[in-house]
Parts: structure tokens; C-alpha cells; sequence
């Protein structure tokens, strides 16, 4: 008899679908908390009160009422949020313990990031190792032109040396055949060529 309750709930079992249930991820409030007093600057400036001590005085409004001397106190700058990016406060509201400053948090690295830099690095490796090549044949360029210079400042030197001795051998050349030309009209014979020369 029992078997035969069983078979129906068999099948009733069988035919349900399998339907999960929606569970809604709600985070849980969080009560506030108090900041310690150390961390209260870095979130919001306190209000800063300044006490005066006043003397005797006739109230300006009541020329019948003197004030007795006492302690004034007024407020000189009222409390404002501090926008300014100071050390990260703790607070202790859950998972996230402080405040982050994304000026201070390191970017998020991948590996096509990693990459890149490194293949920067590489060539900017390139570039440098290339610039000390040109510097050095530069230096050489310019010392084989100075040397250069100094080879064809020694040649115009010896070119202009040359020059000014072939004009005295031709000087000297013209004096000969005139003295030659003068000496066989003196004497009327002819004259051996001198030797010693």
C-alpha cells in the first residue's frame, strides 16, 4: 500500500524542472563608524574657534547696559572637507579599509603592457647604442678633416716655396744668357761654358 503513494510523488519528482533560485547579492549595510582623531584631518578640517578676553565696555546697542569683563569666543573659519590628497585614512567600513588615491595606485599591468615597455626599452637601447656610433665617427670625420686641412695648408705652402724658386732659376737663367750674350761681343772669342756650376 505504501508503494502506491510513492508512485505518483515518483513521478511528480521526475516531471519538475530544475529552476534555480534568484538570490539577490544585496551587501549588507554598514553602521557608521566613527574616524579616530588622528585620521579626522585628512577627510575634513575642524572648525577653528578662537577666544577673545574683552575688558569692561558700555553695549553699543544700550548705552544703559556695561558688560563685566569676560571670555568671548567666536568662530573663525567654519569645518569644510579637506580636498586636498593627504596619507589615506583608514575607516572601517568592510572589505575596503581605506580610501585609495588613484594618483598613488599603480596602473593596472598585462602582459601586452609589459611587452611594450619592453620592446621601448629595447629600442630606445638602439637609439642610444646608435648616437655613440655617430658621435664616434664624427670625431673621426672631423679629425681626418683637420688633418686635412693641415695637408693642404702644407702643400699651398710648398707650391708657393716652388713658385718663387722658379722664377729665380729663371732670373737667374736670364742673367746668364745676358752675360753670356755680353761677354763673346767683348773679347771677340768664343768662351768655353763655365763647369763649376
Amino acid at each position: 500500500m505504501k508503494t502506491i503513494y510513492l508512485i505518483p510523488l515518483l513521478f511528480l519528482t521526475a516531471c519538475a524542472s530544475n529552476r534555480k533560485l534568484a538570490v539577490l547579492n544585496m551587501s549588507r549595510p554598514v553602521p557608521g563608524t566613527t574616524l579616530p582623531g588622528d585620521d579626522i584631518e585628512s577627510v575634513r578640517y575642524s572648525e577653528n574657534i578662537k577666544a577673545y578676553n574683552v575688558g569692561r565696555y558700555v553695549d553699543p546697542n544700550n548705552a544703559l547696559v556695561m558688560h563685566e569683563r569676560h571670555v568671548l569666543y567666536r568662530v573663525e573659519t567654519t569645518a569644510k572637507w579637506n580636498l586636498h590628497p593627504n596619507e589615506p585614512a583608514t575607516v572601517a567600513l568592510g572589505p575596503a579599509v581605506q580610501i585609495i588615491d588613484p594618483a598613488r595606485k599603480d596602473g593596472p599591468t598585462t602582459a601586452e603592457v609589459i611587452a611594450e615597455v619592453n620592446r621601448q626599452k629595447a629600442a630606445t637601447q638602439t637609439v642610444i647604442d646608435q648616437g655613440k656610433r655617430l658621435n664616434n665617427t664624427l670625431t673621426q670625420i672631423s679629425t681626418a678633416l683637420d688633418a686635412s686641412k693641415q695637408v693642404a695648408e702644407h702643400n699651398r705652402q710648398l707650391k708657393t716655396e716652388i713658385d718663387l724658386t722658379k722664377q729665380r732659376l729663371d732670373l737667374l737663367e736670364a742673367e746668364i744668357r745676358n752675360q753670356q750674350k755680353e761677354s763673346p761681343t767683348q773679347s771677340g772669342a768664343p768662351e768655353t761654358p763655365n763647369q763649376n756650376w
